[in-house]
């Protein structure tokens, strides 16, 4: 269920990308250099009529030309099954 604090993080990352830093030190990668980053369509829905969204996407173009796709889900508890799922 999508809450007004559920929202409110994923537009933290959308609206003020440059807060990222920190979440790239937890994960232990570098933060991309003077990068461009923009928020995406969190739509990924398959040809299976099986709708899936991801909370937030970001397109991260670092200006070393190699871009990636960051997708941010936002979990209100532990939930043991969700690498398996997003697999």
């Amino acid at each position: 269920m999508v809450t007004s604090t559920h929202e409110g993080s994923h537009r933290i990352f959308q609206d003020h990308p440059e807060v990222l830093g920190p979440v790239f030190e937890v994960l232990g990668l570098p933060p991309p250099v003077k990068a461009d980053i923009e928020a995406i369509t969190p739509d990924a829905t398959e040809i299976k009529p099986l709708e899936r969204r991801v909370d937030t996407v970001l397109r991260v173009e670092p200006s070393d030309g190699q871009g990636f796709l960051l997708a941010i889900e936002a979990q209100t508890r532990k939930a043991p099954d969700k690498g398996v799922n997003w697999a």
